[in-house]
């Protein structure tokens, strides 16, 4: 009983504020502890890829079909934990979890060294925090779609469809306990949400009208033949963050001289301070590139090779960004397709424009208007000539 004790895990409590101005309060497990016993392949959870999104919007927006989003209330609170746990609860939360069953909890309640009233309980649920929580989810929630009908697609684990009997596809996306439901049959789409609260409960959240966020994505299907695209809000969140003031706007992205760094005599560093901010700025910008705002995705290729060691001239180049984000701020993605079975690749690389003369490489694929798919990375060879880079 004593080494369980040891070995309990403490919990935690993060408030966190919505887009809609509302305070959210999660209590949760420092499942940190357990990845030194737990391996972390023994841990992982598949999630939707973000391709996948943008691939299954682009069949949504031609199909017409009908979207839903959805979010599972407590969703692994519905999980079942398959090991024994013990969580320690500390001060305030020892006295709120008495005053809900004071005859069930008081009798197990000790005091620490300092005075503080202790209760020790064991998990039955997974409760976030634990390590293996979110696989158990996965698990889960397969197992029910499975259930439902639904097949897994090969090429990602958190995509499934299924053919219905009016000999439509529904198709379902799903990150942990974010579902996207499309169907061009909307009673379909109705009848999986009917399945899937019968299972949550009734707090779970839809949002039907084909106009939801999802991944951090606002996606809205609501214009005919449009898949439109946003981040506003977060583009706006990282301005604000950023140490400087945005006053000045400028055209591009970047300049000529992305690519160009000083020699090492020349190159000034930035102190530590600066640098972690130019690290933190620098993944939230690499978060904003791959979803909503592929224009700036050769830059912040380019900035994500500096996080190491960031000089001022690369400080430079990531206000010039921010610059440019200021005057685009409005810029939504909007994707239009003509047809599934046309898809045009446009792919062009440069060469030898890194300091260690590696080249760039970009690609977009389209099937009418707007890029489903942007790419752009550095090239981990260093070909001889450039047909070969090409």
């Amino acid at each position: 009983m004593l080494e369980e004790r040891r070995k309990a895990l403490s919990s935690l409590i993060f408030l966190k504020e919505k887009d809609t101005g509302e305070v959210k309060g999660r209590t949760c497990v420092n499942g940190a502890p357990q990845q030194e016993y737990i391996r972390k392949e023994d841990t992982t959870s598949p999630t939707v890829a973000t391709d996948s999104v943008f691939l299954t919007g682009a069949v949504d927006v031609y199909q017409k079909r009908g979207v839903s989003f959805i979010d599972l209330p407590g969703a692994f609170l519905h999980t079942l934990t398959n090991e024994k746990m013990i969580m320690v609860l500390r001060g305030e939360l020892c006295e709120l979890m008495c005053m809900i069953d004071p005859k069930l909890y008081m009798k197990y309640v000790c005091k620490d060294r300092r005075g503080k009233p202790v209760l020790y309980v064991e998990l039955y649920k997974s409760l976030y925090g634990l390590v293996r929580s979110a696989l158990l989810f996965y698990k889960k929630l397969k197992k029910e779609l499975e259930n439902y009908g639904m097949v897994m697609n090969p090429y990602d684990m958190c995509v499934a469809n299924k053919e219905t009997k009016s000999g439509h596809q529904l198709t379902v996306l799903w990150h942990v306990d974010d579902l996207k439901i499309s169907c061009r049959d909307k009673y379909e789409v109705t009848k999986l949400i009917c399945c899937l609260r019968r299972i949550y409960g009734e707090k779970m959240t839809v949002h039907q009208g084909g106009k939801g966020k999802y991944l951090g994505m606002h996606l809205d299907f609501t214009e005919e033949g449009i898949f439109q695209v946003d981040m506003l809000k977060y583009v706006e969140d990282v301005i604000s963050e950023f140490p400087e003031p945005i006053e000045k706007t400028s055209p591009t992205p970047h300049s000529d001289s992305l690519f160009s760094v000083d020699e090492e005599d020349a190159l000034k560093l930035l102190c530590e301070d600066k640098a972690m901010q130019f690290h933190r700025t620098t993944a939230q910008l690499l978060f904003l590139c791959t979803r909503a705002r592929k224009d700036i995705q050769t830059a912040v290729s380019f900035l994500t090779t500096q996080v190491k060691h960031p000089s001022e001239q690369d400080w430079i180049k990531l206000r010039r960004v921010f610059q440019y984000l200021h005057g685009t701020m409005s810029i939504k993605l909007q994707i239009q397709v003509n047809d599934l079975r046309v898809m045009h690749w446009y792919v062009d690389a440069a060469h030898m424009v890194h300091w260690d003369c590696k080249g760039q490489t970009g690609a977009a694929m389209m099937m009418g208007r707007g890029a489903v798919l942007g790419y752009s990375w550095k090239q981990n060879s260093t070909p001889r000539d450039p047909p070969r880079q090409n």
